[in-house]
Parts: structure tokens; C-alpha cells; sequence
């Protein structure tokens, strides 16, 4: 039955390709063809295209967030092109959107009253998980790039200290994981258990500090490279601190105004949603920190958070088609075959590190053998931040920050396919989901529990 279930899906996605190089052909034979026009026809073929591969993603035991991003790969302009970088790029507005109420949810999974018992757990596999992955990562690389050569053209004379300083800066981006990928695996599975609660709090907690590693090694990683400190470190931790000073404003905006809203509260937190990520913009900070930040003060500093979790539960199954079909859209296939060693012995290095510093943190805290070999599969997603830093070491860093960019990428879109999968099949091994969930509502939560 989910065999035929599936063929049905794919015979509908199939047909809905076939309409949009119709509307395409008759729309270029015509002469009517417009950005506009081309927007809002990519915007609703992904959504179609998206949710149709999404729903046939149980058959092969992945979460339907692997069936978006392998149909925005699929229809991106690396492979079939029937959504084209220029008509999909006045669509992250709506791509913004999505990560900011994905960011208010993992902010409100931050509950202090359900973490308190588990604090112990959770720094330790925080501390754990980035210290591995990092040491891992450089172990691995620091070689890899030396006697590939690809780092000599930024110091032909020291080959070591900038093989050194792109491995460390590849270090660092390889700490960072995934909320949206952990919110949407969680929630469309409606997972409840301690599994859950450390996949999602670590992460949470982890990304925090990754920013924070981030702006303190810049100028080291300049050092190496022998390039001039220019106040990076300064300049990131400004920017740390206005994301947490705009999250904070907005989510004493968002509790005054859902103490008083009863009714289309979910039309006024996608509101809220833009505009965080409009001023985030604005101001050059992370709109996912500041809406993390938003989501915490919701949940934990008001009795409205059963009311955002119930607004965003609304909107969420086109927000995830949205924000993973873009995000499947935009990897690059070319820059990831040119790549392919290096993001290989990236993700399995980074996978090494994962295992053992999840591993070991957890068993200092003293949690339980099943729960470890379980856990440390929800890490390995990555995503949005891993992007961002990603493409400001290409600006900080000159010719090495463009490589390491293009490999942190490239394995940024092997794990964003795999780490999903990964983290489905945990939380099934721990009895969190059924194998055989329905997932197509949110998770289900106490009042305000989750947000």
C-alpha cells in the first residue's frame, strides 16, 4: 500500500513538472514572461513539487523534510533547472519567514523547568560534541589540505601555517548543527523523550556557541593565513549582542500582544516572524539567534507559549516545504563533484568527532548506553548558520576562505540529505516516533512546554 501510495505521489509530482514546462513554453512563445511571473510560478511548482516528494519520503524510512530538499536539488538549476537562481531569489523573503518561526520554536524547546534535571547532560554533550568534531575535523584536514596543495596559494612559503589556519577555520564551521533540521525531524515525527530533549537542546545550545568560537578564533585563523587582524572577534560578538537585544525586544512585543490575542494569533506570529527578520537584516545580526531568543522569552517568561507553539503548528507544514525545497534549490552539484574528497573526509571526520564527543559527554553525565548510541545521530544535519559562516569566511579570508567555503558547503549538503535520515531512525530506535508515524501535524506539547 505505501508502495502504490508513493507511485501515486510521484505520478502527481511528475505531473506537476510537466505543467510548469508548459506554462514556460507557452509564457516564452507569447512574450509574457516576467520576473514576477516567474517568482510566483517557481513559488508554487516547489510547494507542489516539494510536498508531493515529501509525502512519499516514509516509504524509504526518511522524514519528508528529505523529500524537500531532494526536490529543490532535483528542480534547482543544478540538475533539471525548472526553478532558476533568478526566479527563486525574490523567494528568500518567504525563506526568511520560515527561519524565523523555525527559530521560534527551537528557542521555546529551551524550557527551563524541562531542562533543569537534564543541565548536566546537556552542557556535557555541548562541550563534548563541538570540542570532537572540531579536534576531528583538523585532525583529518590539516593533512588533506597540506598535501592537496589547494591552501599553498595564500603562502607558498608557509604551506604549514596555511594548511593549519584553513583546517582550524574548518574546525569551527564543523561545530555548528541544525535547529530547523532537529525542529522539523521532531516535530513531524510528534517526538516526546529524553532523546528528543538532548538532540534539541544541545543543538540550540551549540550553534550559540559556534557563533561565539567564531568571533574569538577569526583572528587567529587571519594569523595563520598571514593575513591582518581587522577586530573581527569584536565585530561578531556586536553582532551576538544585537541579536540578543533585538530577540529580547521582540519577544516582550510578542508576550504583550498574545496576552491579548485570541483569535488569527497565527497570522500576527508570522508577522512577527518577517519582521525580526527584516530588522535582523537591517542590522546585520542573526535573525536566528534573535528569534531563539524571542522563542526562550515566550516560553519561559509568559504563559503564552502554548498560544505560539498552537500559531507556528499552523503554519508549519509550508514553512518546512518552503525553507528546505530553497534550500535544496541553491546547492551547488557542480562545486560539490569538484569537491567531492575533501566534503567526503569532512562529513566522515566531523561524523567521528560527533560520535565520540556526544558519546563521552553523555557518559559523564552518566546517562544511560542506549540513550548514547542513539543520540548522536541528531547531530550530524547542518544547515542555515553553517552557510552563513560559511560565505563570511569568503569574504574575511580572501582565496583559502573561498575553499574552505566551498567544502564546508558541499558537506553542508551531504548532510543536510543524511543527517535527517540519521536522526528519524534514532528517535525511532528509542521508541520517541513510530516507525511508521503519520507525521503530518506538529508535536503535540504540555502547555507551555515547547515553543
Amino acid at each position: 500500500m505505501k508502495l502504490v501510495n508513493a507511485l501515486r505521489i510521484a505520478a502527481v509530482a511528475g505531473l506537476a513538472t510537466a505543467l510548469i514546462l508548459l506554462a514556460r513554453s507557452i509564457g516564452s512563445e507569447l512574450g509574457i514572461a516576467s520576473a514576477m511571473a516567474e517568482s510566483a510560478m517557481a513559488l508554487g511548482f516547489l510547494l507542489l513539487f516539494a510536498f508531493f516528494l515529501g509525502q512519499a519520503s516514509p516509504v524509504i524510512g526518511a522524514p519528508r523534510i528529505t523529500g524537500y530538499l531532494l526536490a529543490g536539488i532535483a528542480a534547482g538549476p543544478y540538475a533539471l533547472n525548472l526553478v532558476s537562481l533568478e526566479s527563486a531569489e525574490p523567494l528568500r523573503l518567504v525563506n526568511g519567514l520560515a527561519l524565523s518561526l523555525i527559530a521560534f520554536t527551537a528557542g521555546g524547546e529551551l524550557k527551563l523547568e524541562r531542562y533543569k534535571p537534564r543541565i548536566k547532560a546537556l552542557s556535557l554533550a555541548v562541550v563534548g560534541q563541538s570540542t570532537s568534531a572540531m579536534v576531528f575535523v583538523m585532525a583529518v584536514m590539516f593533512p588533506a589540505f597540506y598535501f592537496s596543495g589547494v591552501t599553498d596559494v595564500v603562502s607558498p612559503t608557509n604551506p604549514v601555517a596555511a594548511a593549519f589556519g584553513a583546517a582550524l577555520l574548518l574546525g569551527i564551521l564543523s561545530m555548528a548543527n541544525s535547529p530547523a533540521t532537529a525542529v522539523a525531524v521532531i516535530t513531524e515525527g510528534r517526538a516526546k523523550g529524553p532523546v528528543s530533549e538532548i538532540v534539541m537542546g544541545s543543538t540550540v545550545m551549540v550553534d550559540v556557541v559556534v557563533i561565539l568560537v567564531f568571533g574569538l578564533l577569526a583572528p587567529v585563523v587571519g594569523h595563520f593565513l598571514g593575513m591582518a587582524e581587522s577586530g573581527q572577534a569584536s565585530g561578531v560578538l556586536r553582532h551576538i549582542g544585537g541579536a540578543v537585544v533585538i530577540g529580547l525586544v521582540a519577544g516582550a512585543v510578542m508576550i504583550l500582544a498574545l496576552r491579548q490575542t485570541e483569535e488569527n494569533a497565527a497570522l500576527w506570529v508570522s508577522g512577527m516572524a518577517m519582521a525580526l527578520s527584516e530588522v535582523s537584516i537591517h542590522f546585520h545580526v542573526s535573525a536566528m539567534l534573535a528569534a531563539i531568543v524571542a522563542g526562550f522569552m515566550v516560553e519561559n517568561y509568559s504563559k503564552s507559549g502554548e498560544k505560539l507553539i498552537k500559531a507556528i503548528e499552523y503554519s508549519s507544514a509550508p514553512v518546512y516545504v518552503i525553507f528546505f525545497s530553497l534550500a535544496g534549490q541553491g546547492l551547488d552539484l557542480s562545486a560539490l563533484a569538484a569537491n567531492l574528497p575533501l566534503a567526503v573526509a569532512l562529513v566522515l571526520s566531523r561524523m567521528a568527532g560527533v560520535w565520540l564527543g556526544v558519546n563521552t559527554g553523555l557518559k559523564m553525565a552518566g546517562e544511560p548506553g542506549e540513550m548514547r548510541k542513539n543520540a548522536w545521530q541528531g547531530f550530524i544535519g547542518q544547515a542555515g548558520i553553517n552557510i552563513g559562516f560559511a560565505v563570511l569566511a569568503q569574504q574575511l579570508f580572501g582565496p583559502v576562505g573561498g575553499v574552505v567555503a566551498t567544502i564546508a558547503i558541499s558537506a553542508v549538503a551531504v548532510n543536510q540529505v543524511v543527517g535527517p535520515i540519521m536522526m528519524r531512525r534514532a528517535l525511532v530506535a528509542a521508541g520517541e516516533i513510530s516507525s511508521g508515524a503519520p507525521a503530518t501535524k506538529s508535536v503535540k506539547t504540555e502547555p507551555a512546554t515547547q515553543g
